[in-house]
């Protein structure tokens, strides 16, 4: 028997975004603490933060991917 579900798309979608906004807020608060204080020139700290939001990004839906089921709901899978 397959296990129900306790929760619907709208709800996943839901705990998806917020969970972003969280990660990305926790990334941003790091960078600023971490990166920009060693970074002189303008360029670099907006490169660096790119590179950091993106690979923040990345990281979050892997991992969302690998251990939530809230990507297989929205995928009615």
């Amino acid at each position: 028997m397959k296990p129900k579900s306790n929760y619907s798309r709208p709800m996943a979608a839901i705990y998806i975004i917020i969970s972003f906004l969280a990660t990305l807020i926790v990334l941003e608060l790091i960078c600023f603490l971490t990166f920009y204080p060693l970074l002189e020139n303008r360029f670099l700290r907006i490169f660096a933060s790119l590179i950091w939001l993106y690979a923040g990004a990345f990281a979050y839906y892997k991992l969302t991917h690998r251990y939530s089921k809230w990507w297989k709901r929205l995928n009615n899978q």
